[in-house]
């Protein structure tokens, strides 16, 4: 049984939560350990405080925010780190024996190499000195060369295109005597992100110098390194730390997470888990075994595993908001190290110079913020406020001139589409998906997406979610007003399809609110495009909870003895556990545990002690809620009794003061049409209609897998 103990690191609301004797066996190499987190934008820095022995050795903590920080390299007295759209050098800016705030090492952003957003991953600095990074995006090694964003220096021999469009997702570098020797990628063929199919036995690891595959069949894997006479390798969709052996993988052990990130010290590697919480980590082989184990969305965090016997020796877990690491290096002979970070002013103050062991303070730091006026700009390198994930590939956005008629339309495919950067594109996007809107939470699946380009503006945007079911659904279709009557919703459309075709995926299927403008503009589209005729799904209800409150139904329908209402939240584990023994369609049983649903005006229909019905309200905004279930059980719908517990919800809504109500239900339903037309239309604002279409896509051959020398 592994005990725990809490770390407080620098910012109070991090948590994590280490095994009994990290510390000392840090503590004892001497080693701390420098890790990333890209979706929390966290360099994190792993070591222990001053002590009279190892075995007393508190751990600490640092951390520094930068934006989207991957690929992490240490050399000498330096750190190299890949991030959002620029390679950072930082520097120690410590002489031996001098410490910092209790530390011995102090790291400070002394250069920066911007790149664009070509999603870095690993980076290496080579024997002669030059920086090599993986340049996932373009499918290649690349440089860093004066006058270019990256200069390619070598790429698989399968990839037969120079283009930005993530191929086979090349992530990991390991070099052999301090050359490129080894590259891990999640597929090996050359279609735009081809590999997002082959995630499970479609990965592969190429010898650099020969452009021969050393592996295949792996499962996304990760961080090759050479160690000891022998390649290892993370393979990171099963979960397994293990080698390289005549073409094949061998396991040494598996972790509770998804691996990234490797790093050896004294007969031990030390690996970085991931919990499983993206599209791309779904269906693999790791998430039946962490089900199987009682740990469906695993750890994020570190392991010590012994190299002789794939034990694992100690841990270190991290909370959220950190649920993902990518790289892991060891700095040994450093007790704590820290960093310098881009916000405030301490690395405006504090200066180094040679041949003077001491930092100097070109200025005490201001008692009340930056003394100087204007307006405050943000620092090139921090995440914009709120941000978590990496955004898409194509980020721009401005006001478009009058359209011009001779002006070209370029179309492109959208990277790296995630509900998390969505926002910036709220204003391209209808429906509507805004922060903290319902759209935005009901995103599950991987996001395609597809822009349409005018001088360098986008002036429209498609995007299509990915099915369990192999097909997909059209989130948003939308085109700037400015850019409207030009074909080029048609044009957006007609392109999507194809790609998705491509992709195979199908059907696509779209879901719409029939309103003038989609009778006049997206159902004759989609009928040039072989689409199948629209067919009405939901009727949409909306009211105000004061007219609504009106109704007359309780008067009507007292719901008397053996019968009675009672707030939801009142009953019992036993009567929670009747609903699913009642009649009810499965998508009108109750998610109990569900947090948005609203206390004040859900209501649970007995019978003596025994449930018979609900209906189920939830909270969507501040102002608004939705009915979402009612449900009385055969043979208790006499008298009425669903029409009380509207009219008793209605009240309770008005009651709590919140003001709009929404609801539907199936077009087909012919006994909620009866309700609707003979009782409820009067008091109700508006009723709509969600309708639906679908076009089957022609299937195209899925691209061949490469296969290892000799097999």
């Amino acid at each position: 049984m592994t005990h725990s103990s809490p770390v407080m690191p620098q910012l109070p609301e991090l948590r994590a939560h280490a095994s009994v004797g990290l510390a000392a066996w840090l503590a004892s190499q001497p080693l701390s350990v420098a890790f990333t987190t890209y979706r929390a934008n966290r360099l994190l820095l792993l070591g222990t405080g001053a002590s009279d022995s190892p075995e007393t050795a508190p751990l600490r903590l640092h951390e520094r925010l930068f934006d989207r920080p991957m690929g992490l390299f240490a050399a000498d007295e330096s750190l190299w780190m890949a991030s959002r759209c620029q390679i950072w050098r930082l520097d120690n800016h410590l002489a031996a024996g001098r410490s910092h705030e209790g530390g011995d090492r102090l790291y400070v952003p002394a250069a920066c190499f911007v790149t664009g957003d070509v999603n870095a991953h690993e980076l290496a600095l080579a024997a002669d000195g030059e920086l090599v990074f993986v340049n996932t995006a373009f499918s290649c090694l690349a440089t860093i060369q004066p006058g270019s964003s990256f200069a390619p220096s070598w790429q698989p021999p399968f990839i037969h295109r120079l283009a930005g469009d993530d191929r086979c997702h090349l992530n990991g570098l390991a070099l052999k005597d301090g050359v490129p020797t080894w590259a891990s990628a999640c597929g090996g063929s050359d279609g735009a992100s081809s590999w997002r199919h082959h995630r499970d036995g479609g990965g592969v690891l190429i010898h650099i110098p020969s452009g021969e595959l050393a592996a295949t069949g792996l499962s996304m894997p990760h961080s090759p390194r050479w160690h000891d006479g022998r390649l290892w390798l993370l393979n990171s969709g099963t979960g397994e730390l293990g080698w390289i052996e005549k073409d094949h993988f061998q396991p040494l052990c598996g972790l509770p997470g998804f691996v990234r990130g490797l790093a050896f010290v004294a007969g031990c590697a030390v690996v970085g888990l991931s919990k499983l919480r993206s599209p791309q980590f779904t269906g693999l082989p790791l998430e039946k075994r962490l089900k199987a184990e009682g740990l469906p969305g695993g750890c994020c965090g570190l392991r010590v595993i012994d190299l002789q016997s794939g034990a694992s020796l100690h841990s270190f877990d991290l909370p959220e908001p950190i649920d993902e690491l990518f790289d892991v290096v060891l700095l040994p002979g450093v007790r704590q190290p820290r960093a310098l970070g881009l916000q405030g002013e301490e690395i405006d103050c504090l200066v180094k110079i040679p041949e003077r062991p001491e930092l100097l303070r070109v200025r005490p730091m201001a008692p009340s913020g930056n003394p100087h006026r204007g307006p405050q700009l943000h620092s090139f390198g921090l995440p914009e406020p709120g941000a978590a994930a990496s955004p898409p590939q194509i980020m721009e956005r401005a006001v478009p001139a009058p359209a011009a008629a001779s002006t070209a339309i370029r179309y492109q495919r959208v990277f790296h589409l995630t509900p998390s950067n969505l926002v910036p594109y709220a204003a391209l996007t209808y429906p509507p998906v805004t922060q903290g809107g319902t759209g935005l939470g009901k995103i599950e699946g991987e996001l395609l997406g597809l822009s349409a380009m005018a001088d360098g503006v986008m002036v429209a945007l498609a995007m299509a979610e990915r099915q369990p079911d192999g097909g997909a659904r059209l989130l948003s279709l939308m085109v700037d007003p400015a850019w409207r009557r030009r074909g080029i919703g048609s044009g957006m459309l007609t392109r999507l399809m194809g790609f998705l075709a491509k992709e195979g995926v199908s059907p696509l299927l779209v879901r719409y609110q029939r309103t003038a403008l989609s009778q006049a503009a997206l159902e004759p589209m989609l009928r040039r495009l072989g689409w199948s005729a629209p067919r009405s799904e939901f009727l949409l209800l909306s009211g105000r909870s004061d007219e609504l409150a009106k109704t007359p139904w309780a008067e009507r329908h007292p719901v008397a003895a053996p019968y009675r209402l009672i707030p939801l939240a009142e009953l019992n584990e036993r009567q929670l556990q009747q609903a699913q023994g009642l009649e009810a369609p499965r998508e009108l049983i109750p998610q109990f545990a569900s947090t948005t649903i609203e206390p004040t005006v859900s209501l649970a229909l007995l019978r003596d002690d025994a449930l018979v019905g609900w209906l189920i309200v939830d909270r969507t905004a501040p102002d608004a809620v939705r009915y979402s279930s009612l449900f009385v059980a055969p043979g208790h719908r006499a008298r009425g009794r669903a029409m009380a517990l509207l009219a008793s919800g209605f009240r309770r809504q008005k009651d709590a003061g919140i003001p709009i109500a929404r609801g539907a239900f199936d077009s087909r339903n012919a006994a909620m049409r009866r309700v609707l037309e003979r009782h409820l239309r009067p008091f109700l604002s508006g009723v709509g209609e969600s309708r639906a279409a679908q076009v089957v896509l022609p299937s195209r051959p899925a691209a061949a897998q490469p296969t290892a020398p000799g097999s």
